[in-house]
């Protein structure tokens, strides 16, 4: 995959024709009432795979019941509950239960109103005739784009309470599939958008219709919400828009010391400030990380989105991709840095600062470069994604049921993204020289011996170094297009409600030794207080991480090494790890 061109986005031919709307508007006074919902609910059956090919490698396939037994213990514990190849659906609306605030166990209201009222209605795509609406990076947004945007965000803030458009009530949507408002539907399994492949439509679908309620209470069609585009070396700061402490966009609720600061995706909570002296360093980190991100996932698009998961599954295993992963990053980076982390930093309030739509625009954007990269190749061409669905108030107020196969790009939903170029790869590999000189300088430095992990969990409350054998060396090209190789941080304990962090760095082993030099950074495990259950209770929980390393293998001219050292670097919470190992995993196209 090309990635000279990571801030560029599409270039649409649009037409000049107005976007139509395909129902007619209600008033901001009507009654918000309609016809009670009769719910569907799916059948569910137990569903296993092997979990290895005869030649060693993972098979794609086998996400449903994942690696090392974490996702087939799964299975055990919800028994009946597991579907047999069912995309997941929307819940039962009628049954609405109070979720819960991670950070305080506190039982919360995350029930939008009247939902269980309402009609359910199958969302219609704008016509492809329509103009495109251009998302503009938030740095750049003119005066006349910010004055339509505080306006919209003002008018949508003096909606009456029980008004599913106002701001509160579609702030609390993401408390409502994030923090365990629902069941899905038919089961006891909790539903969660978070952590799976379902975390990247439904926030597209989300930040969606927010925009497009705005433009309809400003009464503008072709009105665009901006995109904070963090990846760009012009944007590595909180946006200026957001900061006026008069605008209805304003959330007091940030770390009021990165106000001024310039973002750092090593951050971990109270970490001080990048120096002056330091800022072209992070900068250079930053974008390495970024591209990290996108390097190694290509061609299996569960490394970059997440992992599947069906209806009648739960998630109490981390599925997450590399892009959430970067996310999570950013939402402890905004929020502020003391418990419970309102807003930015806890799921459960995050949508109430609008600074959490500008994030989600720019995650939005960097998946359709993904997905542009690939030619638009549908990312995971199976009925269990393409037919999941999810519901939400459209700009008319009505609820809509909106299916996966519906959003697979924002041009289908009417939308595209302004032109911000920056040749990021060539920032990466000019690191990576930098990075090879340092290793060799490590030959003259004192090394030390670095063992295997071993068979006992070891807990992460410092550098833990292991040399990792390799499934094969001296790969051909033929063999990295029909696998590629990942490194599995595996059986990762944690407290989920509680935020985590660490990062993991691969080296070459000289002669079995290792200097003190960590090497190339892979990939971090981020973990951002969210809710797994009703209660509060059972907040333990075991995580799996998987890092795509064959083009960093490349980089680091280690391809003939028969083992490689991997080091986790703790950096925030509790952790204990199961296990490091690195294998091959099928290319998923």
């Amino acid at each position: 995959m090309s990635l000279s061109l990571l801030h560029n986005a599409n270039i649409i031919s649009t037409n000049p024709n107005p976007l139509r709307t395909s129902r007619t508007p209600s008033s901001i006074s009507q009654s918000f009432a309609s016809k009670r919902l009769g719910v569907a609910h799916i059948s569910c059956e137990q569903k296993q795979q092997d979990s290895v090919t005869t030649d060693g490698t993972i098979d794609r396939r086998n996400v449903l019941i994942g690696l090392g037994g974490l996702y087939g213990a799964t299975s055990v514990a919800t028994g009946a509950n597991m579907a047999s190849a069912s995309p997941i659906s929307p819940p039962d609306l009628t049954k609405c239960i109070p979720a819960t605030d991670a950070a305080t166990k506190l039982h919360v209201k995350c029930c939008p109103p009247t939902y269980a009222s309402y009609e359910i209605f199958d969302f219609k795509p704008p016509p492809q005739n329509s103009q495109l609406r251009v998302r503009s990076p938030a740095h750049k947004y003119n005066s006349e784009q910010l004055a339509k945007f505080n306006e919209a965000v003002r008018l949508m803030k003096a909606l009456p309470d029980d008004d599913p458009w106002s701001y509160m009530n579609q702030a609390t949507i993401h408390c409502t599939y994030c923090n365990g408002a629902f069941n899905q539907a038919g089961t006891n399994v909790l539903l969660q958008v978070h952590g799976s492949w379902l975390f990247l439509p439904w926030h597209r679908y989300y930040l969606y219709f927010w925009e497009k309620i705005l433009g309809k209470l400003i009464k503008d069609p072709n009105f665009a919400v901006p995109y904070w585009n963090f990846d760009n070396p012009e944007a590595m700061s909180m946006p200026s828009m957001y900061l006026d402490s008069t605008s209805p966009i304003y959330d007091d609720l940030r770390d009021h010391d990165h106000y001024s600061a310039l973002l750092d995706l090593s951050y971990t909570y109270n970490k001080p400030n990048p120096t002056a002296e330091e800022t072209a360093k992070v900068i250079e980190a930053n974008q390495a990380r970024v591209y990290r991100a996108f390097a190694e996932t290509s061609n299996n698009p569960e490394l970059f989105m997440g992992k599947p998961v069906l209806g009648g599954e739960a998630v109490p295993t981390t599925a997450s991709g590399n892009l959430e992963n970067l996310h999570n990053i950013l939402h402890m980076w905004s929020g502020p840095p003391v418990s419970p982390y309102y807003n930015m930093g806890n799921f459960y309030t995050a949508a109430r600062d609008t600074l959490f739509f500008g994030l989600h625009g720019n995650v939005d954007r960097l998946w359709d470069y993904y997905s542009r990269n690939r030619d638009y190749k549908v990312e995971f061409d199976q009925e269990d994604w393409l037919q999941a669905s999810f519901v939400f108030y459209d700009e008319n107020r009505q609820l809509v049921k909106c299916k996966v196969k519906d959003c697979l790009t924002p041009q289908s939903l009417g939308y595209t993204y302004s032109v911000e170029k920056q040749d990021n790869a060539r920032v990466h590999r000019r690191y990576l020289r930098g990075r090879k000189a340092l290793m060799n300088r490590a030959r003259t430095q004192t090394l030390s011996q670095v063992s295997a992990f071993g068979t006992k969990a070891r807990a992460l409350d410092s550098t833990i170094r292991v040399l990792v054998p390799r499934p094969k060396v001296s790969r051909s090209k033929s063999d990295k297009e029909d696998a590629i190789e990942i490194v599995i941080i595996d059986d990762i304990q944690i407290d989920h409600t509680k935020p985590s962090r660490f990062d993991v760095y691969l080296a070459k082993p000289i002669d079995s030794l290792v200097s003190s030099d960590l090497g190339e950074l892979v990939g971090s495990f981020v973990n951002v207080a969210h809710t797994h259950t009703h209660t509060g209770t059972g907040t333990e929980a075991k995580m799996m991480l998987q890092l795509g390393i064959t083009s960093l293998i490349d980089d680091i001219e280690a391809e003939h090494s028969t083992k490689l050292v991997v080091s986790l670097v703790p950096r925030l919470g509790e952790v204990t790890v199961g296990g490091v190992s690195i294998t091959l995993l099928t290319t998923q196209d």
